[in-house]
C-alpha cells in the first residue's frame, strides 16, 4: 500500500512560543509499506522501531520512501516522512487509531530521534491533513485548520544553501512577539504573520542572503515571503500570474527554484 504526505512551509515557527503554523505544499512524500524485512535508512528505521514499540506492533514491515522534498531544507521533509511512516504502519497493522493519533506519535518520534526540537506537531499535521494548520505543540492539538487560497503559487529557493546553526535562545527570546503573530494568524492574517515570522527567523539565525531575497520578493508583489522552518529555504507566495518578475530575479541571481502550490485540506 502507498500513502502520500506533503512538505510544507512555515506560517509560525513553533520554537519561540510552542505554538506553530504550517501550510502544506505540493511536494509529495510517498510511503510504501509491505510485510517483511528490508534495508531502510537510519531515520526511517528509527521511526519504524519507535512506532512499532509504541503501538505494540510485532510483525515486521518494510517501508520504502520516495520524497520530492529537499532534505535539510526547512520544508518539513522529516515530519512528512515520519508521519507518513507512522500512518502507514498504523493502517497496515490495523491498530484503529486516528490521523491525529498518527500525528502525535510521529511528533513524539521525531523529538525522540533528536531531529526536531519541539516534535514539529504543526509540520506533521499539515503534512497529513493538508491545508494550513495552527497548532499548540506543547499539548499537541490543532487549534485551527483552514483551506489556503487556490489561486496562488509558491516559489521556493535557497534550499541548496547551508543550514545555519539553530540558536534556540535567539528564537525563544522572541516568544512575546510570537504570541501576537499567532493571534494574527488565528484572525485570518495568515500572510502577514508568515512574513513577519520568516523575517524574524532569518534575522535571528543570521540568514543575510535570505533576508535580501525576502525583500526582493515583497518588492515584486509577494503576498508573503520568509524563511521556512529553521532554513535555509526561502519561500514567496504570489497570486497566479504575478510571480514572473521574481522568478526571473531568482533564475538570474540564485539559479534554482521550485514552483509549487498549496495543498487543500485533505478529506478522508
Amino acid at each position: 500500500m502507498e500513502y502520500t504526505t506533503y512538505g510544507g512551509v512555515s506560517i509560525i515557527n513553533a520554537i519561540p512560543s510552542l505554538r506553530g503554523g504550517t501550510m502544506a505544499i505540493n511536494l509529495p512524500v510517498r510511503v510504501n509499506v509491505s510485510k517483511g524485512n528490508c534495508a531502510m535508512d537510519e531515520f526511517t528505521s528509527f521511526i519504524v522501531k519507535y512506532v512499532s514499540t509504541r503501538l505494540g506492533i510485532k510483525e515486521e514491515y518494510c517501508i520504502k520512501v520516495n520524497s520530492d522534498v529537499p532534505m535539510a531544507s526547512g520544508l518539513k521533509s522529516n515530519s512528512a516522512v515520519a508521519v507518513g511512516v507512522t500512518y502507514a504502519l498504523m493502517e497496515a497493522a490495523e491498530v484503529g487509531l486516528s490521523k491525529i493519533d498518527a500525528i502525535r506519535i510521529a511528533a513524539e518520534a521525531t523529538k525522540a530521534h533528536g531531529s526536531s526540537i519541539t516534535g514539529a506537531f504543526d509540520d506533521a499535521a499539515a503534512s497529513l491533513l493538508g491545508g494550513v494548520v495552527l497548532t499548540d505543540n506543547r499539548h499537541m492539538k490543532v487549534i485551527k485548520h483552514i483551506n489556503p487560497p487556490n489561486d496562488v503559487v509558491v516559489v521556493i529557493t535557497g534550499f541548496r544553501e547551508g543550514k545555519k546553526p539553530i540558536s534556540i535562545d535567539a528564537l525563544r527570546g522572541l516568544s512575546s512577539l510570537y504570541h501576537d503573530l499567532t493571534h494574527w494568524a488565528l484572525d485570518g492574517k495568515i500572510w502577514e504573520a508568515a512574513t513577519i515570522n520568516g523575517i524574524m527567523v532569518a534575522k535571528a539565525l543570521g540568514y543575510v542572503n535570505q533576508l535580501r531575497v525576502i525583500g526582493e520578493a515583497l518588492s515584486r508583489g509577494a503576498l508573503s515571503a520568509g524563511v521556512s522552518g529553521n532554513g535555509p529555504s526561502v519561500y514567496a507566495v504570489f497570486k497566479d500570474g504575478e510571480e514572473g518578475p521574481y522568478v526571473d530575479y531568482i533564475n538570474k541571481h540564485w539559479g534554482y527554484l521550485i514552483l509549487t502550490r498549496p495543498i487543500s485540506m485533505l478529506i478522508d
